[in-house]
């Protein structure tokens, strides 16, 4: 990085280059993984396996059985180059203005694997038009030093993750890549718990993974606008807008999906569903491309929004006495976006809506309130007692905060005239197991709340020797912070040939609390530090 002062300009240009080698092993399910909808269904597999009845024959209860065979992993390169120039521009004694420009481009490996059947797995993105513009501005309103007015605006690129590369690599369906198989308990092939497949079945098609070919390196626009004045006292309010909106943020969907047909369920015992029966899409039958299992096409159309406003309250330690205060109105929403690395095989509820996923965000809290303060106890009393009186510090941190969002999901395999669908969710899809009537994130944890307390006592012994006692409480209050929630509201079955959704009782009920980095129960801890 070069910086450049002339006048009243300082310029920044810079670069950076980073290559990236991975050498990675990552054959996922290569012992094989079985997934069941409860416990009776994995305990009938494992006292008498095949004791589930589909179309009058024996099955496995399982829910789905997957596996992979191939390389244990390949190694690849990406090599990242990114650019920028930067004006900061003291336009007036009160008025300053920030002017800048990044480039980011993303250096593709080389395919190693490709299906000359699929072109698709023999391209991956480019994405050379990256442009990030950023403008910036902060003026002195009154021309005192003590009200300022500040402002900001960014486009920001993010990387495509190299795990999500390597799995485009390696997965593309030809003899010598990694070959995934999914089976239900009426697949072809399906083996019997607990048994594992010595080498791919007869008859199986292998799943893919490819990039589309219109993906986009993911986008945020970053915006902000905040005020803040010096009220006296070593005192600073201020009130904030910020604003983050992604676009082109990626996500994952099957697409050698069958033209789906309907399934209608019986609603039995109620819950949110208000209705006697739902109708769902089902997700069955042959694949369009017979040749293959599914094909996940990784595709970055998914947007989000992020706005807030927030104001501060912040004192400088003076007087023995410093402390903030923090609150925060916020609202995130977006298209089902997701932190996955590598790639999921299906993530939408309906293959073909996107807009369907439209809902809040995983990471959506709409008020959060935090305080903290230090006070030192202004004591000052000679002698031998002043060992006692002195030197006493007072911390307290108090964190509040609205509960985060949670859906309603739904648990089993469904089948239609004894035929279960492509995959294990809702519709057959192997996607979401949400309901499309109760939406998406509708649901709330209860908000969370934790006051924290450190108590210290410094005694000073010589000018270079100072020895500290630290009492530290963690949840003071040991209140009861939720951290789990049974989101399971309806089981899937079937009744008499008609396929059933039974309402689960203990849906939203609390299944874990204070057992997280974030939310323990009450801990107190004491130390000591010998300063010199």
């Amino acid at each position: 990085m070069v910086t450049w002062i002339k006048g009243n300009h300082t310029f920044k240009f810079g670069g950076d280059i980073n290559h990236v080698y991975d050498k990675t092993q990552n054959l996922r399910y290569q012992y094989g993984a079985y997934s069941y909808s409860s416990l009776l269904n994995y305990f009938s597999d494992f006292y008498k396996p095949n004791s589930c009845v589909s179309k009058g024959v024996a099955v496995p209860c399982y829910s789905s059985y997957q596996q992979a065979f191939g390389p244990l992993g390949t190694n690849f390169s990406t090599n990242d180059y990114d650019f920028f120039a930067e004006d900061t521009w003291r336009v007036r004694p009160r008025l300053s203005l920030t002017l800048g420009l990044r480039y980011e481009y993303e250096s593709m490996p080389s395919t190693i694997l490709a299906n000359p059947a699929l072109p698709a797995t023999g391209k991956l993105p480019n994405d050379k038009n990256n442009w990030g513009p950023r403008v910036g501005f902060a003026w002195d309103v009154f021309g005192d030093g003590n009200t300022s007015l500040r402002g900001g605006f960014g486009m920001y690129y993010g990387r495509i993750i190299n795990s999500t590369i390597y799995n485009a690599l390696i997965n593309t369906g030809v003899s010598n890549a990694q070959l995934s198989y999914f089976f239900t308990p009426t697949s072809a092939g399906a083996p019997a718990f607990p048994q594992i497949l010595a080498s791919p079945p007869a008859g199986t098609k292998p799943n893919v993974v490819y990039f589309n070919g219109n993906f986009q390196a993911p986008l945020i626009y970053e915006t902000d606008l905040s005020f803040q004045r010096e009220l006296g006292w070593n005192t600073v309010m201020s009130i904030a807008y910020l604003g983050s909106f992604g676009r082109e943020l990626p996500n994952f969907v099957d697409t050698n999906l069958p033209t789906p047909s309907q399934i209608t369920y019986k609603v039995l015992g109620g819950g949110p569903l208000q209705t006697p029966t739902l109708t769902s899409l089902f997700y069955s039958g042959a694949r369009p491309n017979p040749n293959y299992g599914s094909m996940t096409d990784i595709f970055s159309g998914v947007n989000s929004t992020y706005n807030a406003l927030s104001a501060q309250l912040n004192k400088r330690f003076s007087n023995h006495l410093q402390f903030g205060a923090n609150y925060t109105w916020s609202h995130a929403l977006d298209y089902g976006q997701n932190e996955s690395t590598f790639s999921d095989t299906n993530d939408l509820l309906i293959p073909s809506c996107l807009k369907c996923e439209y809902g809040s965000s995983i990471f959506d809290v709409r008020q959060r309130l935090a305080i903290n303060l230090i006070y030192q106890l202004p004591f000052d009393v000679k002698g031998f007692w002043g060992y006692l009186a002195n030197g006493w510090q007072v911390s307290p941190i108090f964190q509040a905060q609205t509960g985060l969002p949670y859906s309603l999901l739904t648990s089993g395999t469904p089948s239609l005239n004894g035929v279960s669908g492509i995959g294990s969710s809702i519709n057959g899809s192997g996607g979401a197991n949400r309901l499309f009537e109760t939406g998406r994130d509708t649901y709330r944890y209860p908000g969370t709340a934790v006051f924290d307390l450190s108590v210290n006592k410094n005694f000073k012994i010589t000018e270079r020797y100072n020895l500290q006692i630290l009492g530290q409480a963690f949840n003071l209050a040991n209140r009861v912070n939720v951290t789990g929630i049974n989101n399971t509201g309806y089981i899937i079955g079937t009744t008499a040939g008609v396929p059933t959704l039974t309402y689960n009782k203990p849906f939203s009920t609390i299944t874990n609390a204070n057992s997280n980095f974030a939310y323990t129960s009450r801990q107190i801890q004491i130390g000591a530090k010998f300063l010199f």
